[in-house]
């Protein structure tokens, strides 16, 4: 006998095909703003989007997120991410081209000078903040441009995407965060 309600074991879920899921297909100019605005929150819930990516597009280093984790060897997973789109692109024969390695270099840049603004003091602390926001929005437009042209070449007539729950709540962490450190500053700590 069938229980009167489905139970979630027993309706399968349709999986999501690269085709239909618009996740990571979003302005390459709104991410970068929001990038420098929200850091912290915003740069790892974009990452989580572009490694969703990548994985749903079975590119060949397609890894789990949860690899950033470990130490130097995740900045090398992220290497890998940025040159599978570029050499994605490649294939597809789109205009917009990508330098993972630029792209990686900008990437390590914002997060030596993120890890700058915990060691300095007064005014430099949070000039090395916005450093480090200035270099992760020039990689995520860079990568966003990037991971865009691949869909369009690969899935034409695919809309943009609002900013969806997980962009906004990731944005106001990151802006609390930002907010935060111009306090810190300004009250001198």
């Amino acid at each position: 006998m069938d229980p009167p309600f489905p139970s979630p074991a027993s309706v399968p879920a349709a999986p999501t095909t690269p085709a239909d899921d618009r996740g990571f297909y979003r302005p390459a100019g709104r991410v970068a703003v929001l990038g420098f605005l929200a850091p912290g929150a915003y740069e790892l819930w974009w990452l989580w989007q572009l490694f969703a990516f990548t994985r749903r597009e079975r590119f060949p280093h397609a890894r789990a997120f949860w690899w950033i984790l470990v130490p130097f060897y995740g900045l090398y997973v992220i290497y890998q991410q940025f040159d599978d789109l570029k050499k994605g692109l490649e294939s597809l024969s789109s205009p917009v081209r990508l330098s993972a390695a630029g792209a990686i270099w900008l990437f390590i840049a914002s997060a030596l000078a993120g890890s700058a603004s915990n060691r300095g003091s007064g005014l430099s602390v949070l000039g090395f903040f916005v450093l480090s926001g200035v270099f992760f929005a020039a990689v995520a437009f860079m990568v966003q441009r990037a991971g865009n042209a691949y869909q369009d070449a690969r899935y034409p007539g695919r809309q943009r995407r609002g900013m969806t729950t997980g962009e906004v709540i990731a944005t106001v962490i990151g802006v609390i965060i930002f907010g935060f450190a111009i306090l810190g500053t300004v009250a001198g700590g």
